[in-house]
This record gives structure tokens, sequence and C-alpha cells, in this order.
């Protein structure tokens, strides 16, 4: 548990300096290029997404999990999983190139489609590097890396911003993304051996049939993620999409923290698997609270102060403003999904149940799909945002009773509950000082951590994490 604990802490610390820089830049860079051309970006690494969920086809779990359970597995497992990401970034860049041409982007679009779709694999080769380091418990190697990319991009922004168009930041993430896999990659092999090339088709075959539920999984994940974006670029707008992007960075931000934590949860738990130890249920029970406070600490900032995490589009009107803020708000709902009930499908992804999970996500799209449909003409951005909540709540729901009926410990039902009312009179209370209207701006962000601090011990919630943090 210790050990777990500055593991954590370093991969927190690494991610707290570099993360929020970007997070400014990335503002910026939208509020000088303009909303239709980063609405056309945002949504171009949506469509980048998807590809990137095939290329993975679950190699990343499954490099992490195999890591974890023997490290003398890697010139196997370097091996087969290699040459498979080859093969299947080649296959999917050319299938995704194609679909982007059916679907209507031609002349400089495509050509940003063809540059963001290699940046997307880019990245999804350095996750499946850093996987290597995750399932070896190296986290501080891997946390280095989970701020690299988005550090050497900020550098290279700050010495082009005078002449920064949108043809150049979509080069200048292409650039980033690829050095900074490039040097995963030569750590990876300088740590752990040069993998030889897989020639055999049999063990490559058997590991893509193997990993089908994890790709299948990740693949509905991004799906779900990117579907009402691509549904409101398609049929609003890149301009709606724009100021949808402009308040989704925020929620994507936050999200961006359970990446950063839940890697190491899901290794930890690939590690203890489904033996019903105090160990196992200490690890639940902490994963439950480190991954639901402080995202209930973010959801009550866009209910209470949106118009704070705007405050750097300084080219946007009144009217722009106003309703990015509207969608932060609505984003709050997908947000305190994820708080409560990420922890559910971690633990269950990491000990095998990857085909109920990608029913249940798959379950979650069509939510998502059918709710666009219904509230992107009337509600736009807003809608969009719903929907994702809704798919998100329903994506929840279903894994907290697939843990009651498979794990082998108990759903901690009360701390659920507590969790869920702290959220609840947590945002109420931070809605009910902006809507008196007496507080300056800021105001309502200043009195955000002692109302938490407050809804935690009235909850009782602190109780559970006492008992998480013993060492034995």
């Amino acid at each position: 548990m210790s050990t777990l604990r500055r593991d954590l802490g370093v991969t927190l610390l690494a991610n707290i300096i570099s993360k929020p820089i970007w997070l400014f830049t990335d503002n910026l860079v939208q509020n000088r290029i303009g909303h239709e051309a980063y609405g056309l970006i945002g949504a171009l690494l949506g469509f980048g997404q998807w590809a990137t969920a095939l290329a993975d086809w679950g190699l990343y779990a499954l490099v992490t999990r195999e890591m974890a359970r023997d490290l003398g597995r890697y010139p196997v497992i370097g091996a087969t999983t290699l040459t498979l990401k080859f093969w299947l970034t080649l296959l999917v860049g050319i299938l995704f190139l194609l679909l982007g041409w059916l679907l209507g982007y031609r002349g400089a679009q495509f050509l940003w489609l063809a540059a963001l779709l290699l940046y997307q694999l880019s990245l999804s080769y350095l996750q499946f590097f850093r996987a290597f380091f995750q399932g070896a418990q190296r986290f501080r190697v891997d946390a280095l890396f989970s701020a690299g990319e988005k550090a050497f991009l900020v550098l290279l922004l700050v010495g082009s911003w005078s002449f920064l168009t949108g043809d150049l930041y979509v080069g200048l993430l292409l650039m980033a993304g690829l050095f900074t896999a490039s040097v995963a990659g030569f750590w990876v092999f300088r740590s752990y051996g040069w993998p030889r090339w897989e020639s055999n088709f049999r063990p490559l075959w058997e590991v893509f049939r193997y990993m089908t539920p994890f790709a299948l999984l990740g693949y509905a994940t991004a799906l779900n993620d990117r579907l009402n974006q691509i549904l409101l670029e398609r049929w609003i707008g890149a301009y709606e999409n724009g100021l949808y992007w402009g308040a989704y960075r925020w929620f994507s931000a936050a999200m961006m923290y359970l990446w950063i934590v839940m890697p190491l949860f899901f290794a930890r738990f690939a590690r203890l698997g489904r033996q019903r130890t105090p160990e196992l249920w200490r690890t639940f029970i902490r994963g439950h609270l480190i991954s639901s406070l402080p995202l209930i600490g973010v959801t009550g900032l866009f209910v209470g102060e949106p118009k704070l995490f705007l405050v750097l589009f300084s080219h946007s009107t009144l009217w722009e403003i106003e309703s990015m803020s509207s969608i932060l708000e609505a984003l709050a709902l997908p947000l305190v999904c994820n708080a409560l009930f990420t922890i559910y499908a971690t633990y269950l992804t990491a000990v095998g149940y990857e085909w109920a999970a990608f029913k249940l996500m798959m379950g979650a799209s069509v939510v998502n799909g059918v709710s666009c449909l219904w509230l992107l003409p009337a509600l736009k951005g807003v809608g969009a945002a719903l929907g994702l909540g809704v798919s998100y709540l329903f994506y929840g729901v279903g894994f907290v009773f697939l843990l009651g009926r498979v794990a082998p410990f108990p759903v901690p039902v009360k701390l659920l509950f507590r969790l869920g009312m702290l959220a609840i009179g947590y945002v109420g209370s931070l809605a009910l000082l902006r809507l008196g209207g007496t507080l300056p701006v800021g105001g309502v962000a200043l009195c955000a951590l002692p109302c938490l601090v407050v809804w935690v011990f009235l909850t009782g919630v602190w109780k559970y994490w006492r008992y998480a943090v013993r060492s034995r």
C-alpha cells in the first residue's frame, strides 16, 4: 500500500505540473485560430480516436496484464504484440482515410484528417509502450511519458505562437506525437530487450482472437465518447462543435485524471485477481475514493462557476460564452457518473469481464445516439452533453449490478450511497451560492473546497478513507 501511495503521488505530481499548462495553452489555441477551425480539428480528433481504438485491439490491456503477472514473458509478448500492432495500425490507417473520403472530407480538410489520424495513431503507440512500464509496476517512468507529450507540444507552440494557424497547429500535434512515441519505444527496448519480428501467423492470430473482447470494448468506448461530437459537427456544423469543444475540453481534462490514476489500479487489480483478500478490498475502496472525490469536486465547479473556465476566450461574444457555460453545466452529469462508477469498470475489465463490459458500452452508445437524435436539433451542444451523460449513467449502473453478480466481494452500497449524497449536497450547495448572486466572480470557486470537506464529514465518507489507507 505504501508503494502504491508513492507511485500515485509521483504520477499525480507529474501530471499536475503538465496538464493544467496544456489545458490553458489549448484554450489559447482555440481562442487564436477560432471556434470553426477548432471545431473541425475536434471532430477529426474524435474520428481518429475511433481509429486508435481499432489499432490498439486490446493490446494495451494485454501487455499491462501479462507484464504484471510475469516479466519473464516479455520476449514473447513483445514480439507478438509489436508485430500485430504494426499491421493493425497500417490497415486501420488506410481504412479510416477511405472512410473520411466517403464522409465528404476533401482538399485541406482531408489533409488535416490524414495528419490528425497519424497523430492519434502515434498516441496509440505511446499508450502501447507505456503499458510495458505499467505492467512492470514502473509507474514513475509511465508518469514521465504521460506528461511528456503535452509538455513537448507546449514548447513547440511557444516557439511558433506569433505565426500560429490551424495548419501549423495540426503539424505541431503530429510532430509531438511521433517524437514522444519514438522515445517511449526506444526506452522500452533498451529496458527489456529488442523484440524479434514475429513471422509466424498462428501466434498473431491467437493474440488477435484472444484480445477481441478488449478491442471491441475499446472501440465501443471510443464510439460512445465521440459519437455526439461527430453528429454535432456533421448535422449542426463545425461552429457549434467548436462551442461544444470549448466546454468539453474541461470535461476531457477532468477525465484525464482517471486516465492518470486508473491504469495503476488496473495493473494492481490484474495482479490481485479474483481472490477475496483484505488487500483487494482495501484497494477497491481506495480506488473508489480516489476516483470519486476529486471529480465530484470539479463537478461542483462546472455547475457553480462555469464561466471561470472560459475566461481565456477573449475573442468570443457574450452569447458564445453563455452557450459554452450551459454546455459545461450539462457536462457535469457525465462527469459525476464517471466519478462514481469508473472503479467498477476498471476492476471487472482487469480480471476478465471484457465481453460484459463491451455489451454494456454498446448499449450506452445506442442510448447516446438515440438521445442525440432527440436532443441535438433543439439543444445543440447542451443536447450532446446530456446524451453523453445519460449513456454514462446507463453504463455505470450496469457495472454496479455486474459487480454484485460476479465479484469476490460485495458492492459497497453504503459507500456508493454516501458518495451520491455527497455529490448532490455539494453540487447543490454551490448552485445555491451561484443563484444567490451575492458573491463576486470566483467567490463560488473559493467556497468549493471548504464546502466539499464539510459534505465529506456530513455524509461519513471520511470513515472509509481511514479504513482504506491502512497498511494491513
